[in-house]
């Protein structure tokens, strides 16, 4: 009786698909669902990866995340996104000992090395230093943003930067 019942609902389900799958005479096909953007956050701060990711994959974004460059560079050599989202202050990697101290800037341009492409950039600081500011500018970044950033300010800075757009810095 089980079997029976499995049955007819695998036929059920398989019916209900063909016709959605059928179009009406003359009704165009339905349009292909634009490719979602990927969105690389690097942070060692697992609050704000996570708040980060919300709003992000909230408004269609596809994100991916590392906590250090070691990872970020195994990420994007696995699937380039389309934008990075880099903090300055990162955490000592262990794989130097903890002794090597890699920022944002640093990773930045090796993300954008690895993959032989300007990959858009924005820079996240706890901070909002002058000289962040300059170098981010230096490096060829986007933008660069002060914590706690808007979901508003977040949202426009990537759009632009994804357009192609730098905003101001």
């Amino acid at each position: 009786m089980r079997l029976q019942f499995a049955m007819r609902m695998r036929e059920h389900f398989n019916m209900s698909a063909r016709k959605q799958n059928q179009n009406a005479p003359g009704e165009a096909a339905p349009k292909e669902a634009e490719p979602k953007k990927k969105i690389l956050v690097v942070d060692d701060d697992p609050v704000t990866v996570k708040a980060l990711t919300l709003a992000l994959t909230s408004k269609g974004y596809a994100v991916s995340s590392a906590c250090d460059g070691s990872e970020a560079i195994g990420v994007v050599r696995d699937d380039t996104p389309d934008m990075l989202l880099v903090d300055v202050n990162l955490e000592p990697q262990d794989a130097f000992g903890g002794a090597a101290l890699f920022d944002g800037f640093q990773v930045t341009r090796w993300l954008r090395n690895v993959t032989a492409k300007n990959i858009p950039a924005i820079i996240i600081s706890a901070t909002d230093k002058a000289d962040y500011r300059r170098y981010a500018a230096k490096i060829g970044a986007e933008t660069f943003l002060a914590k706690p950033i808007s979901n508003a300010t977040l949202l426009q800075a990537i759009e632009a930067g994804l357009a192609g757009q730098s905003a101001r810095i």
